[in-house]
Protein backbone atom coordinates (compact mmCIF):
# COMPACT_ATOMS: atom_id res chain seq x y z
CA UNK A 1 0.00 0.00 0.00
CA UNK A 2 1.11 3.43 -1.38
CA UNK A 3 2.34 5.81 2.06
CA UNK A 4 -0.22 9.05 2.59
CA UNK A 5 3.09 11.22 2.41
CA UNK A 6 4.31 9.58 -1.48
CA UNK A 7 0.41 9.79 -2.65
CA UNK A 8 0.61 13.30 -1.80
CA UNK A 9 3.81 13.83 -3.47
CA UNK A 10 2.48 11.70 -6.38
CA UNK A 11 -0.47 14.47 -6.64
CA UNK A 12 0.78 17.40 -5.93
CA UNK A 13 4.57 17.44 -6.18
CA UNK A 14 5.13 15.65 -9.57
CA UNK A 15 6.83 17.01 -11.97
CA UNK A 16 9.14 16.15 -15.00
CA UNK A 17 13.13 17.44 -14.73
CA UNK A 18 12.58 21.05 -16.44
CA UNK A 19 9.17 20.78 -16.22
CA UNK A 20 7.21 24.37 -15.19
CA UNK A 21 5.83 24.31 -11.71
CA UNK A 22 2.13 23.95 -11.16
CA UNK A 23 2.00 27.19 -8.37
CA UNK A 24 -0.55 26.33 -5.92
CA UNK A 25 -2.64 29.40 -5.65
CA UNK A 26 -2.63 31.79 -8.99
CA UNK A 27 -5.66 32.59 -10.51
CA UNK A 28 -7.64 29.18 -12.62
CA UNK A 29 -6.60 30.72 -15.80
CA UNK A 30 -2.70 30.76 -14.51
CA UNK A 31 -3.29 27.52 -13.21
CA UNK A 32 -3.97 25.78 -16.06
CA UNK A 33 -1.44 27.99 -18.13
CA UNK A 34 1.37 26.50 -16.01
CA UNK A 35 -0.22 22.71 -16.07
CA UNK A 36 -0.54 22.82 -19.86
CA UNK A 37 2.91 24.41 -20.70
CA UNK A 38 4.40 21.20 -18.40
CA UNK A 39 2.25 18.91 -19.55
CA UNK A 40 3.65 19.94 -23.29
CA UNK A 41 6.89 18.58 -22.32
CA UNK A 42 5.27 15.64 -19.95
CA UNK A 43 2.11 14.21 -21.59
CA UNK A 44 2.41 11.01 -19.69
CA UNK A 45 2.55 12.80 -15.86
CA UNK A 46 -0.08 11.33 -14.53
CA UNK A 47 0.06 14.33 -11.12
CA UNK A 48 -0.77 16.92 -14.00
CA UNK A 49 -3.65 15.60 -14.81
CA UNK A 50 -4.91 14.70 -11.84
CA UNK A 51 -3.88 18.54 -11.13
CA UNK A 52 -6.07 19.65 -14.00
CA UNK A 53 -9.05 18.22 -13.26
CA UNK A 54 -8.87 19.42 -9.74
CA UNK A 55 -8.69 23.24 -11.35
CA UNK A 56 -11.31 22.70 -13.65
CA UNK A 57 -13.99 21.28 -11.35
CA UNK A 58 -13.33 24.23 -8.79
CA UNK A 59 -14.48 26.22 -11.88
CA UNK A 60 -17.48 24.03 -13.00
CA UNK A 61 -15.97 22.58 -15.85
CA UNK A 62 -16.90 19.18 -14.97
CA UNK A 63 -16.77 17.16 -18.23
CA UNK A 64 -13.18 18.44 -18.97
CA UNK A 65 -12.89 17.57 -15.43
CA UNK A 66 -13.83 13.89 -15.82
CA UNK A 67 -11.63 13.55 -19.23
CA UNK A 68 -8.69 14.53 -16.84
CA UNK A 69 -9.59 11.77 -14.37
CA UNK A 70 -9.75 9.60 -17.02
CA UNK A 71 -6.86 9.76 -18.62
CA UNK A 72 -4.94 10.07 -15.25
CA UNK A 73 -6.49 6.20 -14.35
CA UNK A 74 -4.56 5.79 -17.92
CA UNK A 75 -1.17 7.00 -17.33
CA UNK A 76 -0.70 5.17 -13.35
CA UNK A 77 -2.33 3.90 -10.62
CA UNK A 78 -6.09 4.48 -10.84
CA UNK A 79 -7.04 5.07 -7.00
CA UNK A 80 -4.86 8.39 -7.27
CA UNK A 81 -8.10 9.60 -9.24
CA UNK A 82 -10.55 8.48 -7.08
CA UNK A 83 -10.00 11.75 -4.36
CA UNK A 84 -9.82 14.38 -6.57
CA UNK A 85 -12.49 13.12 -8.61
CA UNK A 86 -14.71 12.35 -5.90
CA UNK A 87 -14.16 16.33 -5.21
CA UNK A 88 -15.21 17.18 -7.97
CA UNK A 89 -18.58 15.46 -8.04
CA UNK A 90 -19.05 16.55 -4.77
CA UNK A 91 -19.18 20.57 -6.20
CA UNK A 92 -21.16 19.33 -8.95
CA UNK A 93 -23.94 17.59 -6.50
CA UNK A 94 -23.28 14.28 -7.77
CA UNK A 95 -23.47 12.89 -4.14
CA UNK A 96 -23.84 9.00 -4.76
CA UNK A 97 -21.26 9.26 -7.14
CA UNK A 98 -18.40 11.13 -5.06
CA UNK A 99 -19.60 9.07 -2.00
CA UNK A 100 -18.82 5.66 -4.26
CA UNK A 101 -15.38 7.51 -5.25
CA UNK A 102 -14.59 8.17 -1.43
CA UNK A 103 -15.48 4.95 0.07
CA UNK A 104 -13.00 3.50 -2.54
CA UNK A 105 -10.27 6.22 -1.97
CA UNK A 106 -10.58 5.17 1.93
CA UNK A 107 -10.91 1.59 1.06
CA UNK A 108 -6.97 1.90 -0.42
CA UNK A 109 -5.74 5.06 1.57
CA UNK A 110 -7.13 4.22 5.11
CA UNK A 111 -4.80 6.33 6.95
CA UNK A 112 -5.30 9.33 4.94
CA UNK A 113 -7.47 12.20 7.13
CA UNK A 114 -8.70 14.31 3.85
CA UNK A 115 -10.55 10.98 2.58
CA UNK A 116 -12.69 11.13 5.94
CA UNK A 117 -12.76 14.94 6.16
CA UNK A 118 -14.38 14.88 2.09
CA UNK A 119 -16.34 11.89 3.03
CA UNK A 120 -18.05 13.63 5.89
CA UNK A 121 -19.00 16.20 4.25
CA UNK A 122 -20.54 14.28 1.37
CA UNK A 123 -22.64 12.11 4.20
CA UNK A 124 -23.37 16.23 6.10
CA UNK A 125 -25.14 16.70 3.23
CA UNK A 126 -26.69 13.87 2.52
CA UNK A 127 -28.39 13.91 5.97
CA UNK A 128 -26.28 11.12 7.09
CA UNK A 129 -24.96 12.71 9.95
CA UNK A 130 -24.32 9.62 12.30
CA UNK A 131 -21.93 8.62 8.82
CA UNK A 132 -20.52 12.35 9.03
CA UNK A 133 -20.19 12.26 12.84
CA UNK A 134 -17.98 8.92 12.20
CA UNK A 135 -16.24 9.99 10.07
CA UNK A 136 -14.98 13.67 11.32
CA UNK A 137 -14.26 11.81 15.07
CA UNK A 138 -11.69 9.56 12.48
CA UNK A 139 -10.38 12.79 10.59
CA UNK A 140 -9.72 14.48 14.08
CA UNK A 141 -7.94 11.46 15.20
CA UNK A 142 -5.62 10.78 11.85
CA UNK A 143 -5.01 14.96 11.80
CA UNK A 144 -2.71 16.97 14.34
CA UNK A 145 -4.83 19.95 13.71
CA UNK A 146 -8.38 20.05 12.38
CA UNK A 147 -10.06 22.95 10.63
CA UNK A 148 -12.01 24.46 13.42
CA UNK A 149 -14.77 24.97 11.69
CA UNK A 150 -15.07 21.12 11.68
CA UNK A 151 -15.59 20.48 15.07
CA UNK A 152 -18.06 23.03 14.60
CA UNK A 153 -19.74 21.41 11.75
CA UNK A 154 -19.91 18.23 14.05
CA UNK A 155 -21.59 20.38 16.76
CA UNK A 156 -24.03 22.15 14.62
CA UNK A 157 -25.56 18.55 13.38
CA UNK A 158 -25.34 17.08 16.85
CA UNK A 159 -27.35 20.22 18.08
CA UNK A 160 -30.19 19.02 14.92
CA UNK A 161 -30.03 15.93 16.55
CA UNK A 162 -31.43 17.05 19.70
CA UNK A 163 -27.94 16.16 21.41
CA UNK A 164 -26.42 19.45 22.84
CA UNK A 165 -24.44 17.92 25.49
CA UNK A 166 -22.88 15.60 22.96
CA UNK A 167 -22.31 19.18 20.63
CA UNK A 168 -20.78 20.80 24.24
CA UNK A 169 -18.53 17.49 24.50
CA UNK A 170 -17.04 17.79 20.41
CA UNK A 171 -16.80 21.63 20.83
CA UNK A 172 -14.84 20.69 24.22
CA UNK A 173 -12.99 18.00 22.46
CA UNK A 174 -11.65 20.65 19.88
CA UNK A 175 -10.41 23.36 22.53
CA UNK A 176 -8.47 20.34 23.70
CA UNK A 177 -7.04 19.41 20.74
CA UNK A 178 -6.16 22.74 19.16
CA UNK A 179 -6.00 25.26 22.33
CA UNK A 180 -7.95 28.21 23.17
CA UNK A 181 -9.73 28.95 19.73
CA UNK A 182 -12.36 31.60 20.28
CA UNK A 183 -14.49 30.46 17.53
CA UNK A 184 -14.91 26.97 19.66
CA UNK A 185 -15.26 28.82 23.06
CA UNK A 186 -17.83 31.23 21.06
CA UNK A 187 -20.34 28.29 20.07
CA UNK A 188 -19.66 26.68 23.62
CA UNK A 189 -21.10 30.10 25.37
CA UNK A 190 -24.18 29.97 22.78
CA UNK A 191 -24.62 26.07 24.05
CA UNK A 192 -24.29 27.16 28.04
CA UNK A 193 -26.47 29.96 27.04
CA UNK A 194 -29.01 28.06 25.28
CA UNK A 195 -29.13 25.48 28.30
CA UNK A 196 -29.24 28.30 30.86
CA UNK A 197 -25.86 27.80 32.30
CA UNK A 198 -24.80 31.55 32.56
CA UNK A 199 -22.56 31.19 35.16
CA UNK A 200 -20.70 28.31 32.77
CA UNK A 201 -20.87 30.89 29.85
CA UNK A 202 -19.55 33.89 32.00
CA UNK A 203 -16.69 31.01 33.00
CA UNK A 204 -15.86 30.20 29.28
CA UNK A 205 -16.18 34.32 28.05
CA UNK A 206 -13.52 35.21 30.86
CA UNK A 207 -10.51 32.52 29.50
CA UNK A 208 -11.06 34.43 26.14
CA UNK A 209 -9.84 38.00 27.65
CA UNK A 210 -6.15 37.12 26.95
CA UNK A 211 -6.08 35.28 23.61
CA UNK A 212 -8.23 38.70 22.22
CA UNK A 213 -6.53 40.69 23.98
CA UNK A 214 -8.66 42.52 26.46
CA UNK A 215 -10.16 44.11 23.20
CA UNK A 216 -13.80 46.33 22.58
CA UNK A 217 -15.57 43.36 21.27
CA UNK A 218 -14.58 41.09 24.38
CA UNK A 219 -15.39 43.76 26.65
CA UNK A 220 -18.68 44.14 24.96
CA UNK A 221 -19.29 40.36 25.01
CA UNK A 222 -18.82 40.24 28.69
CA UNK A 223 -21.27 43.29 28.95
CA UNK A 224 -23.96 41.60 27.42
CA UNK A 225 -23.20 38.11 29.75
CA UNK A 226 -22.90 40.70 32.78
CA UNK A 227 -26.80 42.08 31.84
CA UNK A 228 -28.07 39.13 31.51
CA UNK A 229 -26.60 37.83 35.04
CA UNK A 230 -28.52 40.72 36.37
CA UNK A 231 -25.06 42.25 37.26
CA UNK A 232 -25.34 46.04 36.09
CA UNK A 233 -22.67 47.88 37.99
CA UNK A 234 -20.18 45.41 36.60
CA UNK A 235 -21.34 46.01 33.14
CA UNK A 236 -21.74 49.69 33.44
CA UNK A 237 -17.95 49.84 34.20
CA UNK A 238 -17.30 47.20 31.40
CA UNK A 239 -18.99 49.38 28.70
CA UNK A 240 -17.06 52.29 29.95
CA UNK A 241 -13.50 50.91 29.46
CA UNK A 242 -15.17 49.68 25.86
CA UNK A 243 -16.62 53.02 24.82
CA UNK A 244 -13.03 54.96 26.30
CA UNK A 245 -11.26 52.06 23.79
CA UNK A 246 -13.47 52.62 20.77
CA UNK A 247 -12.72 56.25 21.03
CA UNK A 248 -9.35 55.73 20.74
CA UNK A 249 -9.16 53.24 17.43
CA UNK A 250 -9.58 55.00 14.19
CA UNK A 251 -12.77 54.75 12.11
CA UNK A 252 -13.67 51.46 10.29
CA UNK A 253 -16.26 49.58 9.50
CA UNK A 254 -15.47 47.08 12.58
CA UNK A 255 -15.42 50.40 14.81
CA UNK A 256 -18.89 51.71 14.00
CA UNK A 257 -20.28 48.24 14.57
CA UNK A 258 -18.87 47.77 17.90
CA UNK A 259 -20.19 51.28 18.58
CA UNK A 260 -23.37 50.28 17.36
CA UNK A 261 -23.27 47.12 19.94
CA UNK A 262 -22.41 49.53 22.66
CA UNK A 263 -25.08 51.95 22.58
CA UNK A 264 -27.82 49.02 22.52
CA UNK A 265 -26.21 47.94 25.28
CA UNK A 266 -26.17 51.30 27.12
CA UNK A 267 -30.18 51.24 26.28
CA UNK A 268 -30.18 48.20 27.87
CA UNK A 269 -28.65 49.13 31.01
CA UNK A 270 -30.49 52.69 30.99
CA UNK A 271 -33.89 50.87 31.05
Amino acid sequence: MMSRPLLLLLLLCLAPAGAAPVVAHPGHEDQLKAIEQALAKAPGNQALYLQRGKVYGEIGHFAEAQADFARARELGPAQYADLPESIMLYGKGDLEQAMALANRHIAAFPDDPEGFRHRALIARDAGDHERALADLQTHFRLQARPSPGLFVSAATMLVASGRPDDALAVLDQGLEQLGLVPQLQREAIALELGAGRLQAALARQETLRIPLRDSARWKLERVDLLLQANRQAEARALLAEADAQLAGQRDTPARRALETQAGRLAEALAD
